[in-house]
């Protein structure tokens, strides 16, 4: 029985519009260039050198307390919640203090920061001096610094060799420390407010001296709590004292109140319990800005289950008769607020992300603790304003169950139809849900789980170490090619083990074989790396505002969460590019091995010299013409399979103790563009550097040629879902499908069959060929257009031309 929802509202809903504010703020983002402020170093080196032979975890936060303190400020007319860690409408600061000397640019003298692989963001000759200040106090005492040393102590140049490769990523110095791209605790900070923890932080140290505790850290770590905690109030009263200053010279009566209001809001949250919905908005900003301006490299503000937490608040004063559009106003507001933040990343976060803002994920319904769908009207609502707003981010993750009512989907693809470009995505519940189960994560906080950056799930319960701990992605194209090169990478080294020459190989399995060997000895070797960053990483480095509000075990057990520990820690990984692993044995398979039309010498020569030359553009042809994923071929697609189980295999053998297990989701980014770098040539016609498949279940573009069925008939058939939190699946459809309700319906019936059948996870591009063609030629005519690159969306002009052009060549449907 679906769920009995008040009609009238979401009738009200659908006649919702952006307000004159949120119409204004999209004008004034679209205008605002891209800029790099210095504010936020100026006031880390400062407290730096002031705080030095104190205890670390104290020095981290009061570093970040002067910044909260003295940062500047500014409240822009459209405002309906403020707070920004830059005075710019769109701005990003920098982290020196936690990545080291990271963004080469500023040693050049051309004015500008390389924000994406192909856009800049000014700087100014006096910001320029403060970084470069900042960059050489840092640059030996990060922890990237420090963690380099350690593995170039025990690996010599192998992990770096890794690196330069491609062949794993993220880099250390992209700040993707425990649960930086996680989601707060929002449920607890607007339940108690933030006095709630710093009184819960006081009885900790009070308690801990009575019992006559022998553990200073515990005491550093507590007290640490209360300078970040009692530093976001400060800061969030230093937006009311300017609230009220600016509303004492304000002569407009409507301007005037609405600066009180603001003022009114800020003096009380997020230092008390929300009271309203728009004072849990505002909460949920200044706390998610002291996160972002603790690591601005990592500035995702990720809302978790946004439609069950903030419901109460809605549905109140909704009832309350607060105005609808006052309501609505105000969430498109922290929507566009959190969905431009930029970020100056790391080469490799730039590689694999292709943008320069932080990834934020809303995810919405999915099952509640009781076992019903959560899907209500705050649902409903949040997909109406992300169709209105139409921008590229947030990432929007719609939870499906069995139970999911069908006018949520059905709003669901009309906010897809209305995006265009992959939003919302559709990730089945109990795929996630049971893989948590399996990994002996209970249902009570399995259930709650959310979406990290653009895709892996993450429990609120646990700190996730996914990222230079978890060590993210392995490249397993580029593994596979060194064993078609005895262990020798892309850039020439010995990365790899001596698997023997592969002409001497006489069967599939004698290549499927040195396939895992290679495999194994990398991926074992990159998670031992992570083992020693485990070890290393907090000795230089603490996050005690994270701590406290990211994660709710950090208070009782005293202790900032980049010391793991054992039960509150979970460790993730990515094997990407099964897909291309598989299309390249099969191509193998069918051409050397069974039906004898090339040597394997001959291959392996046209895949050096990149198919060169006429007989080279044969071979190319004779591998691209091989079966190919997604087109229901099962001898290929059983490939897939196999390589899926085998590879989670052995990252799972990997001794991980005290801890939990890897954990293995196949997500998204552009990480096919990253992962294509570190590739030569390949066997299945993919010529060397180009990007690789885009997702991790998304057939090689334009090779799905026996129409979408046949896709997700193939992605059953690999089913990846029994070692696999989630793997994503691109398809793109035509324009076609936005006209009329029975196209809509149609789509909403095929993504139920797919994930009723077992799918994990589905999303959509709806757009025509044509279109980015034209989109590529013309930009300045095209720059509103939102495409989906791999778990998360973009704005099409702002994307490198390589994976346009993957875009543009994806094979395009209809219904």
């Amino acid at each position: 029985m679906e769920k009995i929802v008040d009609q009238a509202l979401l009738s009200n809903i659908d006649k919702l519009e952006l307000s004159a504010n949120n119409t204004a703020w999209r004008a004034a983002m679209k205008a605002a260039p891209w800029k790099v402020f210095a504010d936020r170093e100026r006031w880390t080196v400062k407290s730096w050198k002031e705080t030095e032979g104190e205890d670390l975890e104290i020095r981290r936060a009061k570093l970040l307390a002067c910044v909260l303190d003295n940062i500047e400020i500014k409240i822009h007319d459209f405002d309906e919640i403020v707070g920004r860690p830059t005075p710019g409408v769109i701005g990003c600061a920098t982290n020196f203090d936690v990545s080291g000397d990271y963004i080469p640019d500023i040693w050049t003298d051309k004015g500008s920061i390389g924000a994406t692989l192909d856009a800049n963001a000014a700087i100014d000759e006096d910001s320029l001096k403060i970084l470069r200040e900042s960059a050489t106090l840092f640059k030996d005492q990060s922890f990237a610094a420090m963690t380099r040393k350690a593995w170039d102590e025990l690996y010599g140049t192998w992990l770096k060799d890794v690196y330069d490769a491609k062949m794993k990523d993220p880099g250390i110095d992209s700040a993707l420390t425990p649960q930086t791209s996680a989601v707060l605790i929002w449920p607890k900070i607007l339940r108690v407010g933030l006095r709630g923890f710093i009184e819960e932080a006081q009885r900790h140290i009070d308690d801990y001296i009575k019992l006559k505790g022998n553990e200073p850290d515990k005491i550093y770590f507590w007290k640490s709590a209360i300078i970040v905690l009692e530093a976001t109030i400060r800061h969030a009263h230093r937006y009311a004292d300017l609230a009220e200053k600016m509303a004492k010279n304000e002569t407009d009566a409507a301007r005037k109140a609405k600066l009180t209001k603001i003022a009114e809001v800020c003096r009380y949250v997020p230092e008390n319990p929300a009271r309203t919905y728009h004072e849990a908005l505002q909460a949920m900003q200044f706390c998610n800005l002291a996160k972002m301006l603790e690591c601005p490299q990592q500035c995702n503000c990720h809302w978790g289950r946004a439609d069950q937490y903030l419901y109460s608040f809605f549905m109140q004063d909704y009832s309350n008769g607060v105005p609808l559009a006052e309501m609505a106003s105000q969430t498109a507001d922290l929507i566009g607020r959190w969905g431009t933040q930029t970020m100056c990343a790391n080469l490799s976060q730039k590689e694999s992300h292709q943008i320069d803002f932080g990834i934020n994920h809303m995810m919405l319904g999915g099952y509640m603790r009781n076992g019903e769908d959560g899907a209500n009207e705050l649902t409903y609502f949040m997909l109406h304003l992300i169709g209105k707003l139409k921008l590229s981010c947030p990432t929007v993750g719609l939870r499906w169950t069995p139970k999911t009512p069908q006018w949520i989907m059905r709003k669901a693809i009309k906010t897809n139809t209305e995006t265009r470009g992959g939003i919302p995505l559709f990730e089945n519940d109990d795929v996630v849900i049971d893989n948590y189960l399996k990994n002996d994560i209970p249902w009570d906080e399995a259930v709650e789980w959310a979406g990290l950056g653009c895709v892996y799930p993450c429990v609120p319960t646990r700190a996730e170490h996914y990222g230079i701990y978890g060590v993210a992605a392995f490249n397993l194209p580029a593994i596979y090619s060194m064993a078609l090169h005895d262990g020798i990478d892309s850039l020439g080294h010995q990365t790899g083990l001596h698997t023997g020459d592969p002409r001497e190989w006489t069967n599939f399995e004698e290549m499927y074989k040195a396939f895992l060997a290679q495999h194994k000895n990398l991926s074992h070797g990159v998670m031992r790396s992570g083992t020693i960053a485990r070890k290393v990483v907090g000795k230089y480095y603490r996050t005690p505002l994270l701590s406290t509000l990211g994660l709710e075990a950090s208070m009782p057990l005293g202790q900032d969460l980049l010391i793991a520990h054992p039960d509150y820690s979970l460790y993730g990984v990515s094997d990407r590019g099964i897909l291309d692993v598989a299309d390249c044995m099969m191509a193998v398979k069918k051409l050397v091995f069974e039906d004898k039309v090339l040597t394997m010498d001959e291959l392996i020569h046209a895949i050096d010299t990149n198919f060169e030359g006429v007989r080279g553009e044969e071979i190319r042809q004779l591998c691209l013409a091989q079966p190919k994923f997604g087109n229901d071929i099962e001898e290929v697609d059983q490939i897939a399979a196999r390589l899926s189980k085998d590879s989670a295999d052995i990252i799972h053998s990997f001794d991980n103790a005290p801890f939990h297990k890897y954990m293995i989701a196949r997500e998204g980014l552009a990480w096919h563009y990253y992962g294509g770098l570190g590739c030569k040539a390949l066997p299945n016609g993919r010529k060397a550097f180009e990007p690789l498949y885009d997702g991790s279940l998304s057939p090689m573009g334009g090779a799905d040629k026996n129409g979408p069925t046949a896709v997700l008939r193939s992605c059953h058939t690999a089913d990846f879902n029994d070692n696999c939190f989630s793997a994503v699946l691109n398809q793109k459809f035509t324009s076609a499908i936005l006209q009329g309700e029975e196209n809509a319906d149609k789509l909403v019936a095929y993504t139920n069959a797919f994930l009723s059948s077992g799918g994990s996870h589905i999303q959509y591009n709806i757009m025509d060929t044509e279109e980015l063609v034209d989109a590529k030629v013309h930009p300045e005519e095209n720059q509103d257009l939102v495409v989906r690159i791999g778990g998360f969306s973009a704005y099409f002009v702002q994307l490198s031309g390589a994976i346009q052009d993957d875009v543009i060549h994806r094979s395009e449907f209809a219904l």
